[in-house]
């Protein structure tokens, strides 16, 4: 099974390793804001999640210095965005077993891919994804970019997931005048503070 890059030129380590850094990112975020006593649900959390995702990649995609190679095919429906001219999705689960309903491409990424004939040949039929594979707290456990031609799988890269990217944020605002404050209270990252706890309970059995 060839990796992206082999099969087309656009789809870099760096680019992929940094989308998925943006993605870890923001779903980790969003989990760490989880709230039990307000009423949030794993489906809410998880449909959250998605939505911040996509905004984010969208906004990031209107950065041409920081992410020149990132578009937007779809904005809603079946939110498709590209590198470079590839048009990408994400969704969370296994890399080798994606919803039958997600091997259909939308009509703008269709349109798109067929300029891309010329370039990389059959490949350019190849629907590429970011599947999301989270651990029992929600957050991110692996990224992979995986590839499928005709429903078969075709490519499929664990991506290492090493470093984080920071929320994206207005590339036109200005920054505040620095203000004094006072130290505030560091607090353990909830990622931490529930494996910890799910620790203290498995010793105590």
């Amino acid at each position: 099974m060839k990796q992206p890059w082999e099969l087309n030129p656009e789809l870099t380590q760096e680019r992929l390793k940094k989308l998925a850094s943006l993605i870890r990112y923001v779903r980790d975020d969003v989990v760490d804001r989880h709230d039990d006593d307000l009423g949030d649900s794993a489906r809410a959390t998880g449909m959250r999640a998605y939505e911040c995702c996509r905004t984010r990649i969208a906004r990031a995609s209107m950065d041409s210095e920081e992410w020149p190679w990132l578009g937007i095919v779809k904005k809603d429906g079946k939110f498709t965005f590209s590198i470079k001219s590839v048009p990408v999705r994400l969704y969370r689960g296994k890399p080798d077993s994606p919803e039958e309903r997600r091997l259909i491409p939308c009509y703008e990424a269709l349109s798109q891919a067929s300029f891309l004939f010329e370039e990389v040949g059959d490949a350019a039929d190849i629907i590429w994804f970011f599947a999301i594979e989270v651990d029992e707290f929600r957050y991110v456990d692996r990224v992979t970019f995986t590839g499928f031609l005709e429903g078969a799988q075709v490519s499929c890269w664990e991506i290492p997931l090493n470093e984080k990217v920071p929320a994206i944020s207005s590339i036109d605002a200005e920054l505040p005048e620095p203000v004094k404050i006072e130290k505030p209270v560091v607090s353990v990252k909830k990622k931490e503070e529930k494996k910890a706890k799910n620790d203290d309970t498995n010793d105590g059995q």
